[in-house]
């Protein structure tokens, strides 16, 4: 049934809470959501429970309702979720998607014991929403009573969305809550169609016509990555403008900042791990980082603070200190080289005025200049949920905050490494 938001969206309207009433025969539930009858059969009773949970939001309780070995099937989708922790992801991911006055009513309940069959509908503010009537079959085990089994047949829609509609409508409800968002939408839009796409308003062809010479300056600077290569002066290492390196290996150091963040998309949370989006940051920059920024879910206030048990491997490894020194280093070396490195390039003034030559006529490297700057613009993007992450106020937060909100790139490494650690839980009291 949670796919039926697809319709809702294709009307425009915003969705009210989830609120599951009986409109004829007995009442399911009250109108605070309150179970009213103790003769329900296992399965009424289990998926009363399931409603009510999903109505305050609370996934981990409306999970919990299922057996271990359980199937839940939406017709809106391609195949059944199998298993309790398949449903859990996808429930997380329903919730984050769906805004809080999404609202399901009930018009009938057949109660089979064992089995209950269930009619419905979803209103907006009280108006009922064409295409979203639909039925829902769930059967529990007798001898747990725990639900094995879930199968949801909406009314057919204009069209089926399944999970690109459930995600199409979780960006539409984050634009509407915050609509700050739109910036980095816009940002991105503009970024692929401009970096990418156009002609004439950046230097060089589009990504469409790439002429040999750009390979050729793509595959030099990756063998130069990090400079590695040509201080060690290996023999496959290409002669590059030393200021074209400069700004390549800069970008990759403060891409690779963002890594710092990971915990962001740490397991259990609906908007998903951000390690692809760090690895892709060094292939395609802002083409990763500005769509993460508009879809990501904010930290939930009652699941902060976050504690250190709670990440993985990848996540506990960006929480170092040693990440912000280190691609500190690595990118004021990258300016140094560009200043100072390959002195038959000349002196600063003959560097710089070849290095402008360059960028005029290359799509590469003008593209590389539009990285850093928004990168300047959204490199705080994430430090207040970071900070919320660690028990911290952003308020409270001073001149580290402005740092990693103001000073670029130098201010996100000052801030890797000085922010609080995540806390720890206490450990209990010995007998």
């Amino acid at each position: 049934m949670i796919a039926l938001c697809v319709a809702s969206l294709a009307f425009n309207a915003p969705l009210p809470r989830i609120n599951h009433v009986q409109r004829s025969g007995h009442p399911l539930l009250s109108e605070s959501g309150n179970a009213v009858h103790a003769d329900r059969g296992l399965a009424a009773a289990a998926i009363t429970r399931y409603f009510e949970a999903w109505n305050a939001r609370d996934m981990d309780l409306a999970c919990a309702q299922f057996a271990d070995v359980c199937t839940y099937e939406d017709t809106q989708y391609s195949g059944a979720f199998t298993g309790k922790e398949a449903l859990k992801a996808h429930l997380n991911k329903c919730a984050d998607n769906l805004p809080p006055s999404f609202k399901f009513c009930i018009d009938e309940v057949a109660d089979g014991g064992d089995t209950v069959g269930v009619q419905w509908h979803v209103e907006n503010n009280g108006a009922e929403l064409p295409f979203t009537r639909g039925c829902s079959l769930y059967k529990v085990d007798p001898t747990t009573g725990l639900l094995v089994s879930g199968f949801d047949v909406p009314e057919p829609a204009p069209f089926k969305g399944g999970s690109a509609g459930l995600q199409l409508l979780g960006l539409a409800s984050k634009l509407i809550a915050e609509p700050i968002r739109a910036l980095p939408l816009f940002a991105w839009g503009a970024y692929v169609s401009i970096v990418f796409f156009s002609n004439g308003i950046l230097p060089g062809p589009d990504a469409t016509q790439l002429d040999p010479a750009t390979w050729e300056e793509v595959l030099g600077l990756s063998l130069n990555f990090w400079l590695v290569a040509p201080l060690l002066n290996l023999p496959f290492s290409p002669v590059v403008h030393p200021g074209l390196e400069a700004i390549f290996n800069l970008l990759l150091a403060w891409a690779a900042c963002f890594a710092g963040f990971l915990a962001d998309g740490r397991p259990g949370r609906a908007s998903g791990s951000m390690l692809p989006v760090a690895a892709g940051m060094q292939f395609l920059t802002n083409a990763f980082l500005l769509p993460y920024l508009v879809y990501r879910s904010p930290e939930a206030p009652e699941k902060l603070p976050v504690y250190q048990d709670e990440l993985d491997g990848p996540c506990k490894a960006a929480e170092t200190p040693l990440l912000g020194p280190l691609l500190g280093a690595v990118g004021t070396g990258s300016v140094a080289w560009g200043l100072f490195a390959r002195p038959e390039f000349g002196d600063l003034s003959t560097r710089w005025a070849s290095l402008c030559e360059l960028l005029s006529g290359d799509r590469l490297g003008t593209s590389f200049v539009v990285d850093l700057a928004l990168f300047a613009c959204f490199q705080g993007w994430l430090v207040d949920d970071d900070l919320r992450r660690r028990g911290v106020e952003p308020s409270e937060a001073g001149a580290l905050r402005a740092a990693a909100k103001f000073v670029p790139f130098l201010g996100l490494c000052a801030y890797l490494a000085l922010r609080p650690p995540l806390p720890t839980r206490a450990k209990p009291a010995s007998g």
